[in-house]
C-alpha cells in the first residue's frame, strides 16, 4: 500500500458532511478570510469505542470555540467546523503522526519522530487526558485507516478549498486557526504541567506561516481589546497552520489560541458571564481582520 489513497481528493466547493464538518458559508461579499475550528467537535463516532467515559473524551476539546467566531460570516468570511473528537482523530496532525503502538500489526504508511505523539496526542490519541488510556485494545489498521478516510482528508479538502478559493479571486488570504488551551500546562502539554498562559497566543511557525504585518495587525488589535498576548509560546502552529501556507506568495496562516479562563469554566465546561462580552471582542476583531483582508486584496 502506498500513501497515494491519502491525497486530498478533487471535490466540488466543499458541502456539509454529517458527522464530520459543517460550513458556515460568507453572508456578505466574500474577503480573503477563513476562519476553521477542528478541534470543537464533541459528536461521538458510531464507530469509536473509547475505555473512558464521554467527558473524558471530550475534556480536549475546544469546547465554544467555534461559537466565539460565528460572526465571522457576516463580514465576508467562511467558518469551517469539525463536528468529531480531536482524540477521535486529529485534523491538526500530519499523517506521519501516527503512533504506530496504537494499531495490531504493521503500519504500511510512512511515520515521523513526533513528540505529540509521544504525549498521547499523534493522530489518534492514545490517551484521553493525563496518563488515562483512551483504549483498552489495539485499533486495527483498516479501523485507522478508515478514520484518516473518513474525517481528515475531508476536511483538510474542505479548508483547502476554501483557502484556494479566496485565494483563487484575490491572490492572497489569510487563514485563522481558532482554537482553545487550558489555563495552565498539563501533563500532555508542550510547556509542562503549571506552566502559566496568556489570555492569547498567536503562532505563526516563528515567522514561517504569515507576514509580520498581518501579525502584528492582530496583536495590535487584540491589545487594544485588553488581552495579553505572546507570539509562539506555548503554541507556535501545527498541521493546518504550517500545510497549505506560503506568506511570500501572500498564503497568510496563524493558529489562534484563546486561554479558556476567559468565556468558560474548565471544569463544568459551561460558558460563564464573560462569555458575552469575550465573545463580542472575537466579533469586532472579525471585522476589523475581514476589512483588512478586503484592503489588501483590493
Amino acid at each position: 500500500m502506498t500513501t497515494s489513497e491519502f491525497a486530498l481528493p478533487l471535490l466540488p466547493v466543499p458541502e456539509d458532511i454529517p458527522g464530520v464538518l459543517s460550513i458556515d458559508a460568507p453572508k456578505a461579499p466574500l474577503v480573503p478570510l477563513v476562519f476553521d475550528s477542528p478541534h470543537s467537535g464533541l459528536d461521538l463516532p458510531a464507530d469509536f469505542h473509547p475505555a473512558v467515559d464521554v467527558d473524558a473524551v471530550r475534556v480536549s476539546a475546544d469546547t465554544h470555540v467555534d461559537d466565539l467566531f460565528a460572526a465571522a460570516p457576516d463580514y465576508g468570511a467562511p467558518l469551517l467546523r469539525a463536528l468529531f473528537p480531536r482524540s477521535f482523530l486529529d485534523v491538526n496532525r500530519s499523517l506521519s503522526d501516527m503512533d504506530v503502538s496504537m494499531v495490531d500489526g504493521d503500519w504500511p504508511y510512512p511515520t515521523r519522530s513526533s513528540n505529540t505523539a509521544k504525549r498521547g496526542m499523534g493522530l489518534i490519541w492514545c490517551k484521553a487526558w493525563d496518563d488515562t488510556a483512551m483504549y483498552d485494545r489495539p485499533l486495527t489498521i483498516a479501523q485507522a485507516r478508515d478514520r484518516i478516510l473518513t474525517y481528515w482528508l475531508p476536511y483538510h479538502s474542505a479548508l483547502r478549498r476554501l483557502l484556494d478559493a479566496a485565494y483563487g479571486q484575490f491572490r492572497t488570504v489569510y487563514h485563522i486557526n481558532c482554537h482553545s488551551m487550558t489555563n495552565i500546562g498539563h501533563t500532555m502539554s508542550s510547556d509542562g504541567m503549571g506552566a502559566s498562559r496568556p489570555d492569547i497566543c498567536i503562532g505563526d511557525l516563528y515567522g514561517r506561516s504569515a507576514g509580520t504585518e498581518f501579525t502584528d495587525l492582530l496583536c495590535e488589535i487584540l491589545r487594544d481589546e485588553g488581552f495579553v498576548v505572546e507570539m509562539n509560546k506555548p503554541f507556535r502552529g501545527a498541521e493546518l497552520t504550517e500545510a497549505y501556507a506560503n506568506p511570500a506568495i501572500g498564503r497568510h496562516s496563524v493558529q489562534f489560541e484563546i486561554n479558556r479562563r476567559m468565556y468558560m469554566d474548565e471544569t463544568t465546561r459551561q460558558k460563564t458571564a464573560d462569555f458575552p462580552a469575550f465573545k463580542a471582542a472575537m466579533t469586532r476583531l472579525s471585522e476589523k481582520l475581514a476589512a483588512y483582508a478586503k484592503d489588501k486584496a483590493s
